[in-house]
């Protein structure tokens, strides 16, 4: 003899559907990303632009400083100065409004040593934790 399923099956359905209504389906919210400009232990200042979607602010780490501001004409296009007086590698934060945002472009534009001479940028990379 067969028992009847349907209310039964039903609830489980109905259990299963708010559970799934109640996980959360991955990280949002404001992120955080670590970047640093290496390549040189004589570097002092650079020049990045970077271009992200979303970026809220960037923040010095350690004795580097930052200063950035949006490209006129632009939406997602910045020109971020780093400056660190000790020298070696430059150390920021970029802030990001959701951690799910397609992934950035940053290139070094410019860039100088402690004693303010142009270094050749050619050596010099970002490089990006998340």
């Amino acid at each position: 003899m067969r028992r009847a399923r349907g209310p039964r099956r039903t609830g489980w359905v109905l259990v299963a559907a708010i559970l799934l209504a109640g996980c959360d389906l991955g990280p949002s919210g404001p992120s955080r990303v670590l970047g640093t400009v290496t390549g040189n232990p004589g570097l002092g200042a650079a020049v990045v632009e970077v271009t992200w979607q979303g970026v809220t602010d960037f923040e010095g780490r350690g004795s580097t400083r930052v200063y950035a501001a949006r490209i006129p004409g632009t939406t997602d296009k910045y020109r971020v100065i780093l400056v660190d007086p000790v020298g070696g590698d430059l150390r920021f934060t970029v802030v990001l409004e959701e951690r799910r945002l397609d992934g950035p472009a940053l290139a070094v534009v410019s860039a100088a040593g402690t004693n303010n001479l142009d270094l050749p940028v050619g050596g010099l990379r970002v490089v990006l934790e998340r």
